[in-house]
Protein backbone atom coordinates (compact mmCIF):
# COMPACT_ATOMS: atom_id res chain seq x y z
CA UNK A 1 0.00 0.00 0.00
CA UNK A 2 2.74 2.43 1.40
CA UNK A 3 4.87 1.63 -1.70
CA UNK A 4 1.85 1.97 -4.27
CA UNK A 5 1.46 5.47 -2.86
CA UNK A 6 5.10 6.33 -3.03
CA UNK A 7 5.17 5.35 -6.54
CA UNK A 8 1.59 7.41 -7.65
CA UNK A 9 3.50 10.78 -6.19
CA UNK A 10 7.08 9.45 -8.35
CA UNK A 11 8.77 9.15 -4.74
CA UNK A 12 11.14 6.42 -4.90
CA UNK A 13 10.26 3.94 -2.50
CA UNK A 14 14.21 2.94 -1.33
CA UNK A 15 14.23 6.62 0.29
CA UNK A 16 11.00 5.38 2.23
CA UNK A 17 13.05 2.57 3.69
CA UNK A 18 15.51 4.87 4.18
CA UNK A 19 13.15 6.71 6.40
CA UNK A 20 12.42 3.93 8.19
CA UNK A 21 15.53 2.72 8.89
CA UNK A 22 16.69 6.17 10.13
CA UNK A 23 13.89 6.01 12.88
CA UNK A 24 14.09 2.68 13.89
CA UNK A 25 17.61 3.83 14.59
CA UNK A 26 16.87 6.49 15.97
CA UNK A 27 15.04 5.09 18.44
CA UNK A 28 16.72 1.85 19.23
CA UNK A 29 20.83 2.79 18.57
CA UNK A 30 19.82 6.15 19.90
CA UNK A 31 18.80 4.45 23.61
CA UNK A 32 22.05 2.43 23.32
CA UNK A 33 24.48 5.13 23.20
CA UNK A 34 22.12 7.02 25.94
CA UNK A 35 23.00 4.26 28.58
CA UNK A 36 25.51 6.51 29.52
CA UNK A 37 22.66 9.16 30.82
CA UNK A 38 21.31 6.02 33.23
CA UNK A 39 24.47 4.72 34.35
CA UNK A 40 24.67 7.98 35.92
CA UNK A 41 21.97 8.30 37.65
CA UNK A 42 22.00 4.24 38.18
CA UNK A 43 25.00 5.31 40.38
CA UNK A 44 24.10 7.76 42.29
CA UNK A 45 20.74 6.22 43.12
CA UNK A 46 22.52 2.73 44.23
CA UNK A 47 25.95 3.52 45.27
CA UNK A 48 26.98 0.50 43.14
CA UNK A 49 30.77 0.47 41.68
CA UNK A 50 31.74 1.43 38.49
CA UNK A 51 32.18 -1.49 37.22
CA UNK A 52 29.48 -3.48 38.57
CA UNK A 53 27.12 -1.15 37.04
CA UNK A 54 29.05 -0.94 33.58
CA UNK A 55 29.20 -4.88 33.53
CA UNK A 56 25.25 -4.64 32.70
CA UNK A 57 26.11 -2.77 29.55
CA UNK A 58 28.93 -5.04 28.90
CA UNK A 59 26.77 -8.23 29.22
CA UNK A 60 24.48 -6.29 26.65
CA UNK A 61 26.92 -5.92 24.53
CA UNK A 62 28.45 -9.65 25.04
CA UNK A 63 25.38 -11.17 24.41
CA UNK A 64 25.21 -8.77 20.81
CA UNK A 65 28.49 -10.03 19.59
CA UNK A 66 27.24 -13.35 20.19
CA UNK A 67 23.98 -12.59 18.37
CA UNK A 68 25.77 -10.35 15.50
CA UNK A 69 25.90 -13.50 13.08
CA UNK A 70 22.75 -15.04 13.98
CA UNK A 71 21.34 -11.65 13.54
CA UNK A 72 22.53 -11.19 9.85
CA UNK A 73 21.63 -14.99 9.04
CA UNK A 74 18.23 -14.50 10.27
CA UNK A 75 18.39 -11.14 8.46
CA UNK A 76 19.53 -12.75 4.84
CA UNK A 77 16.56 -15.57 5.78
CA UNK A 78 13.64 -13.96 7.41
CA UNK A 79 13.86 -10.46 6.07
CA UNK A 80 13.23 -6.77 7.47
CA UNK A 81 9.68 -6.99 8.52
CA UNK A 82 10.02 -10.05 10.68
CA UNK A 83 13.25 -9.14 12.29
CA UNK A 84 12.83 -5.83 13.42
CA UNK A 85 9.25 -6.92 15.01
CA UNK A 86 10.77 -9.83 17.35
CA UNK A 87 13.36 -7.01 17.91
CA UNK A 88 11.02 -4.62 19.16
CA UNK A 89 9.47 -6.65 21.21
CA UNK A 90 12.29 -8.08 23.10
CA UNK A 91 13.53 -4.31 23.58
CA UNK A 92 10.22 -3.51 24.89
CA UNK A 93 10.28 -6.27 27.37
CA UNK A 94 13.67 -5.91 28.54
CA UNK A 95 13.32 -1.96 29.23
CA UNK A 96 10.07 -2.77 31.10
CA UNK A 97 11.69 -5.39 33.53
CA UNK A 98 14.60 -2.79 33.99
CA UNK A 99 12.29 -0.51 35.24
CA UNK A 100 11.71 -2.99 37.91
CA UNK A 101 15.34 -4.11 38.71
CA UNK A 102 16.60 -4.11 42.48
CA UNK A 103 19.58 -5.51 42.11
CA UNK A 104 22.39 -5.71 39.30
CA UNK A 105 21.55 -9.39 38.60
CA UNK A 106 17.74 -8.22 37.62
CA UNK A 107 19.62 -5.70 35.67
CA UNK A 108 21.78 -8.16 34.15
CA UNK A 109 18.71 -10.29 33.09
CA UNK A 110 16.62 -7.70 31.84
CA UNK A 111 18.64 -5.23 29.85
CA UNK A 112 21.80 -7.68 29.83
CA UNK A 113 20.40 -10.01 28.33
CA UNK A 114 16.94 -9.15 26.52
CA UNK A 115 18.10 -6.07 25.41
CA UNK A 116 21.15 -7.09 24.26
CA UNK A 117 19.46 -9.42 22.05
CA UNK A 118 17.02 -6.47 20.54
CA UNK A 119 20.40 -4.12 19.86
CA UNK A 120 21.21 -7.24 17.36
CA UNK A 121 17.94 -7.73 16.31
CA UNK A 122 17.61 -3.88 15.71
CA UNK A 123 21.37 -2.93 15.41
CA UNK A 124 23.70 -1.64 12.32
CA UNK A 125 23.69 -5.51 11.01
CA UNK A 126 20.83 -5.75 9.42
CA UNK A 127 20.09 -1.99 8.80
CA UNK A 128 23.93 -1.41 7.13
CA UNK A 129 22.87 -4.82 4.54
CA UNK A 130 19.43 -3.33 3.43
CA UNK A 131 20.61 0.05 2.28
CA UNK A 132 22.87 -1.18 -0.67
CA UNK A 133 19.89 -3.99 -1.78
CA UNK A 134 18.10 -0.47 -2.43
CA UNK A 135 20.96 1.83 -4.35
CA UNK A 136 24.09 1.40 -6.30
CA UNK A 137 24.35 4.90 -7.46
CA UNK A 138 23.57 7.22 -4.63
CA UNK A 139 24.63 3.95 -1.65
CA UNK A 140 26.44 6.56 0.41
CA UNK A 141 24.27 9.14 0.75
CA UNK A 142 21.53 6.90 1.45
CA UNK A 143 23.75 4.98 3.68
CA UNK A 144 24.90 8.42 5.55
CA UNK A 145 20.99 9.67 5.92
CA UNK A 146 19.76 6.29 7.19
CA UNK A 147 22.71 5.98 9.40
CA UNK A 148 22.37 9.64 10.50
CA UNK A 149 19.34 7.77 12.37
CA UNK A 150 21.93 6.89 15.03
CA UNK A 151 23.62 10.60 15.45
CA UNK A 152 20.21 12.40 16.19
CA UNK A 153 18.58 9.48 18.39
CA UNK A 154 22.31 9.60 20.56
CA UNK A 155 21.09 13.70 20.92
CA UNK A 156 17.07 12.82 21.11
CA UNK A 157 17.58 10.14 23.59
CA UNK A 158 20.00 11.05 25.44
CA UNK A 159 18.93 14.78 26.45
CA UNK A 160 15.29 13.73 26.60
CA UNK A 161 16.48 10.32 28.95
CA UNK A 162 18.21 13.43 31.03
CA UNK A 163 15.41 15.75 31.34
CA UNK A 164 12.73 12.56 32.10
CA UNK A 165 15.23 11.05 34.50
CA UNK A 166 15.33 15.01 36.87
CA UNK A 167 11.48 15.28 36.41
CA UNK A 168 10.23 10.94 37.33
CA UNK A 169 13.69 9.03 37.98
CA UNK A 170 15.91 6.66 35.74
CA UNK A 171 13.01 3.86 36.63
CA UNK A 172 10.04 5.59 35.00
CA UNK A 173 11.99 6.50 32.54
CA UNK A 174 12.99 3.30 32.18
CA UNK A 175 9.15 1.82 31.73
CA UNK A 176 8.55 5.02 29.09
CA UNK A 177 11.55 3.81 26.70
CA UNK A 178 10.25 0.14 26.74
CA UNK A 179 6.56 0.94 26.13
CA UNK A 180 7.48 3.57 23.46
CA UNK A 181 9.81 0.66 22.15
CA UNK A 182 6.44 -1.21 21.49
CA UNK A 183 4.43 1.58 20.09
CA UNK A 184 6.90 2.94 17.43
CA UNK A 185 8.89 0.61 16.34
CA UNK A 186 6.40 -2.49 15.91
CA UNK A 187 3.74 -1.04 13.91
CA UNK A 188 6.64 1.32 11.71
CA UNK A 189 8.11 -2.11 10.55
CA UNK A 190 5.08 -3.74 9.50
CA UNK A 191 4.06 -1.27 7.61
CA UNK A 192 6.84 0.28 5.91
CA UNK A 193 9.42 -2.90 5.15
CA UNK A 194 9.29 -4.88 2.20
CA UNK A 195 11.71 -7.93 1.06
CA UNK A 196 13.62 -5.44 -1.55
CA UNK A 197 12.83 -3.35 -4.93
CA UNK A 198 12.22 -6.74 -7.04
CA UNK A 199 9.23 -6.76 -4.92
CA UNK A 200 7.23 -4.30 -5.85
CA UNK A 201 8.37 -4.50 -9.59
CA UNK A 202 11.69 -1.85 -9.09
CA UNK A 203 15.59 -2.68 -9.81
CA UNK A 204 18.26 -0.72 -7.12
CA UNK A 205 18.07 3.35 -7.21
CA UNK A 206 14.41 2.74 -8.91
CA UNK A 207 15.30 1.66 -12.56
CA UNK A 208 12.16 0.34 -14.11
CA UNK A 209 14.44 -1.50 -16.70
CA UNK A 210 17.61 -3.89 -16.80
CA UNK A 211 19.82 -1.48 -15.12
CA UNK A 212 23.19 -0.96 -16.23
CA UNK A 213 25.81 -3.28 -15.10
CA UNK A 214 26.85 -1.48 -11.87
CA UNK A 215 29.93 -2.73 -9.42
CA UNK A 216 27.25 -5.38 -7.25
CA UNK A 217 26.71 -6.79 -10.66
CA UNK A 218 30.08 -7.02 -12.04
CA UNK A 219 32.24 -8.09 -8.96
CA UNK A 220 32.87 -11.82 -7.79
CA UNK A 221 30.57 -12.29 -4.70
CA UNK A 222 32.16 -13.66 -2.22
CA UNK A 223 31.48 -16.52 -0.03
CA UNK A 224 31.46 -16.69 3.57
CA UNK A 225 34.16 -19.05 3.63
CA UNK A 226 36.05 -17.04 0.84
CA UNK A 227 36.07 -13.91 2.84
CA UNK A 228 37.72 -15.31 5.94
CA UNK A 229 40.86 -16.13 4.32
CA UNK A 230 40.94 -12.53 2.73
CA UNK A 231 43.33 -9.89 4.56
CA UNK A 232 40.46 -6.69 3.97
CA UNK A 233 38.32 -9.11 6.52
CA UNK A 234 40.39 -8.95 9.09
CA UNK A 235 41.30 -5.19 8.46
CA UNK A 236 38.05 -4.24 8.90
CA UNK A 237 37.55 -7.31 11.92
CA UNK A 238 40.00 -5.08 13.56
CA UNK A 239 38.78 -1.34 12.71
CA UNK A 240 35.02 -2.41 13.86
CA UNK A 241 36.90 -3.61 17.08
CA UNK A 242 38.43 -0.79 17.87
CA UNK A 243 35.21 1.47 17.35
CA UNK A 244 33.02 -0.43 19.90
CA UNK A 245 36.17 -0.33 22.16
CA UNK A 246 36.59 3.67 22.44
CA UNK A 247 32.79 4.67 21.44
CA UNK A 248 31.20 2.56 23.58
CA UNK A 249 32.93 3.00 26.37
CA UNK A 250 32.43 7.03 26.01
CA UNK A 251 29.05 6.20 25.58
CA UNK A 252 28.88 4.73 29.07
CA UNK A 253 31.45 6.48 31.52
CA UNK A 254 31.76 9.86 29.27
CA UNK A 255 28.52 11.63 31.09
CA UNK A 256 29.49 10.67 34.59
CA UNK A 257 33.04 11.95 33.39
CA UNK A 258 31.81 15.03 33.10
CA UNK A 259 29.99 15.28 36.23
CA UNK A 260 33.25 14.38 38.24
CA UNK A 261 34.63 17.41 36.51
CA UNK A 262 32.16 19.40 37.90
CA UNK A 263 29.21 19.79 35.28
CA UNK A 264 25.68 19.10 35.67
CA UNK A 265 23.89 16.04 34.20
CA UNK A 266 21.75 18.00 31.98
CA UNK A 267 25.30 19.51 30.07
CA UNK A 268 26.86 16.20 30.50
CA UNK A 269 23.55 14.77 28.64
CA UNK A 270 23.50 17.86 26.22
CA UNK A 271 27.34 17.57 25.23
CA UNK A 272 26.55 13.49 24.64
CA UNK A 273 23.75 13.95 22.59
CA UNK A 274 25.76 16.49 20.16
CA UNK A 275 28.71 14.08 20.16
CA UNK A 276 25.70 11.86 18.03
CA UNK A 277 24.39 14.82 16.30
CA UNK A 278 28.39 15.04 15.16
CA UNK A 279 28.43 11.50 14.49
CA UNK A 280 25.49 12.92 11.96
CA UNK A 281 27.17 15.63 10.34
CA UNK A 282 30.52 13.62 10.11
CA UNK A 283 28.12 10.67 8.03
CA UNK A 284 26.59 13.51 5.82
CA UNK A 285 30.03 14.73 5.57
CA UNK A 286 32.44 12.31 4.53
CA UNK A 287 30.67 10.15 2.00
CA UNK A 288 30.09 13.10 -0.32
CA UNK A 289 34.08 13.91 0.45
CA UNK A 290 35.37 10.82 -0.17
CA UNK A 291 33.44 10.86 -3.23
CA UNK A 292 35.60 13.42 -4.16
CA UNK A 293 39.18 13.27 -2.66
CA UNK A 294 38.87 8.90 -1.47
CA UNK A 295 38.36 7.58 1.39
CA UNK A 296 41.91 7.82 2.91
CA UNK A 297 42.50 11.19 3.35
CA UNK A 298 38.74 11.36 4.95
CA UNK A 299 40.11 8.36 7.66
CA UNK A 300 43.33 10.33 8.46
CA UNK A 301 41.97 13.04 8.86
CA UNK A 302 38.62 11.99 10.71
CA UNK A 303 41.21 10.34 12.99
CA UNK A 304 43.77 13.34 13.63
CA UNK A 305 40.90 15.32 14.96
CA UNK A 306 39.36 12.95 17.26
CA UNK A 307 42.86 12.65 18.36
CA UNK A 308 43.29 16.38 19.41
CA UNK A 309 39.45 16.07 20.80
CA UNK A 310 40.77 13.54 23.20
CA UNK A 311 44.13 15.17 24.30
CA UNK A 312 41.76 18.77 24.95
CA UNK A 313 39.37 16.25 27.04
CA UNK A 314 42.92 14.77 28.47
CA UNK A 315 43.31 18.47 29.73
CA UNK A 316 40.51 19.75 31.31
CA UNK A 317 41.04 18.71 34.56
CA UNK A 318 44.32 20.34 34.88
CA UNK A 319 42.58 23.81 33.53
CA UNK A 320 41.97 25.82 37.01
CA UNK A 321 38.15 25.92 38.10
CA UNK A 322 37.80 29.84 37.49
CA UNK A 323 38.50 29.05 33.56
CA UNK A 324 34.97 27.51 33.30
CA UNK A 325 34.94 29.22 29.50
CA UNK A 326 38.49 27.56 28.52
CA UNK A 327 37.29 24.23 30.65
CA UNK A 328 33.67 24.26 28.47
CA UNK A 329 35.52 24.54 25.26
CA UNK A 330 37.59 22.02 25.68
CA UNK A 331 34.68 19.98 26.27
CA UNK A 332 32.51 21.15 23.11
CA UNK A 333 35.89 20.66 21.30
CA UNK A 334 36.18 17.22 22.30
CA UNK A 335 32.64 16.57 21.19
CA UNK A 336 32.49 18.10 18.26
CA UNK A 337 35.91 16.44 16.98
CA UNK A 338 35.13 13.27 17.82
CA UNK A 339 31.77 13.31 16.70
CA UNK A 340 32.60 14.06 13.50
CA UNK A 341 35.49 12.30 13.55
CA UNK A 342 36.32 8.70 14.37
CA UNK A 343 32.82 8.55 15.48
CA UNK A 344 31.65 10.19 12.17
CA UNK A 345 32.86 7.61 9.35
CA UNK A 346 30.40 4.52 10.28
CA UNK A 347 29.19 4.88 6.10
CA UNK A 348 32.71 4.83 4.87
CA UNK A 349 32.92 1.73 7.17
CA UNK A 350 29.74 0.14 5.62
CA UNK A 351 30.40 1.30 2.08
CA UNK A 352 34.13 -0.50 2.40
CA UNK A 353 32.50 -3.62 3.48
CA UNK A 354 29.90 -3.62 0.58
CA UNK A 355 32.37 -3.14 -1.62
CA UNK A 356 34.75 -6.15 -1.01
CA UNK A 357 31.72 -8.38 0.63
CA UNK A 358 28.63 -7.72 -2.02
CA UNK A 359 26.27 -10.97 -2.55
CA UNK A 360 23.01 -12.71 -1.02
CA UNK A 361 24.91 -13.29 2.42
CA UNK A 362 26.03 -9.52 2.66
CA UNK A 363 23.84 -9.38 6.06
CA UNK A 364 25.92 -12.40 7.97
CA UNK A 365 29.06 -10.61 6.47
CA UNK A 366 28.47 -7.75 8.68
CA UNK A 367 27.58 -9.99 11.27
CA UNK A 368 30.29 -11.44 11.25
CA UNK A 369 32.66 -8.41 11.05
CA UNK A 370 30.66 -7.04 14.69
CA UNK A 371 31.13 -9.93 16.57
CA UNK A 372 34.28 -8.17 16.48
CA UNK A 373 32.45 -4.47 17.85
CA UNK A 374 30.54 -6.91 20.26
CA UNK A 375 34.11 -8.01 21.95
CA UNK A 376 35.17 -4.40 22.13
CA UNK A 377 32.00 -2.99 23.52
CA UNK A 378 31.76 -5.00 25.70
CA UNK A 379 35.32 -4.83 27.38
CA UNK A 380 35.76 -1.65 27.34
CA UNK A 381 32.98 -0.14 29.56
CA UNK A 382 33.73 -2.73 32.09
CA UNK A 383 37.50 -2.72 32.32
CA UNK A 384 37.41 1.80 31.94
CA UNK A 385 35.33 1.20 35.09
CA UNK A 386 37.68 -1.42 36.28
CA UNK A 387 40.26 1.18 36.31
CA UNK A 388 38.37 4.25 37.11
CA UNK A 389 38.00 1.90 40.74
CA UNK A 390 41.55 0.98 41.20
CA UNK A 391 43.24 4.34 40.30
CA UNK A 392 40.16 6.72 40.26
CA UNK A 393 40.78 8.39 37.33
CA UNK A 394 39.63 8.32 33.13
CA UNK A 395 43.12 9.26 32.09
CA UNK A 396 44.56 5.86 31.41
CA UNK A 397 41.65 4.61 29.92
CA UNK A 398 41.50 8.03 27.69
CA UNK A 399 44.74 7.65 26.39
CA UNK A 400 44.03 4.06 25.35
CA UNK A 401 41.19 4.99 23.55
CA UNK A 402 43.63 7.46 21.58
CA UNK A 403 45.75 4.40 20.82
CA UNK A 404 42.89 2.09 19.62
CA UNK A 405 41.43 4.66 17.72
CA UNK A 406 45.23 4.92 15.46
CA UNK A 407 45.19 1.31 15.25
CA UNK A 408 41.36 1.36 14.13
CA UNK A 409 42.31 4.06 11.42
CA UNK A 410 45.24 2.93 9.94
CA UNK A 411 43.14 -1.25 9.55
CA UNK A 412 39.88 1.01 8.03
CA UNK A 413 42.35 2.90 5.91
CA UNK A 414 44.47 -0.38 4.90
CA UNK A 415 40.84 -1.49 4.18
CA UNK A 416 39.40 0.86 1.86
CA UNK A 417 43.03 1.14 -0.18
CA UNK A 418 42.18 -2.22 -1.14
CA UNK A 419 40.54 -2.85 -4.34
CA UNK A 420 37.99 -5.59 -4.72
CA UNK A 421 39.79 -8.28 -7.20
CA UNK A 422 37.45 -9.96 -9.88
CA UNK A 423 39.49 -13.14 -10.47
CA UNK A 424 39.93 -14.48 -7.31
CA UNK A 425 41.87 -13.65 -3.70
CA UNK A 426 45.28 -12.60 -5.62
CA UNK A 427 44.79 -8.61 -4.71
CA UNK A 428 43.36 -9.48 -1.70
Amino acid sequence: MLARLARARGVYYGWVIVACVCLTMFFALGFRYAFGVFYAAILQDTGWTRADTAIVFSLAMIVYAVMALPAGWLYDRLGAKRLFTGGALLMGAGLVLCSRATTVPALLGSYGVLTGLSYAALGFIPHAAIIPRWFVKRRGVALAVALSGVGWGSLGMAYGSALLIEALGWRTTMLMCGLGAWAILIPLNILVQVPGPESIGLHPDGAALAPPEPVARTQQRVSIWRALRMRPFWLLFAYVTTVGLVTMTMAVHQPRLVVDLGFSLRLSALLFGTLGLMRTVGGLMWGPLADRIGRTPCIWLATVMSVLGFLGLLSVEHVPADWSLLRIGLLWGFTITFGIGFNGITPLYAATVAEHFWGPSLGTMFGLLDFGFGVGSALGPWVAGLIYDIVASYDLVLWVSIVGMGLGGYALIEAAARRPSHHGEGSQ
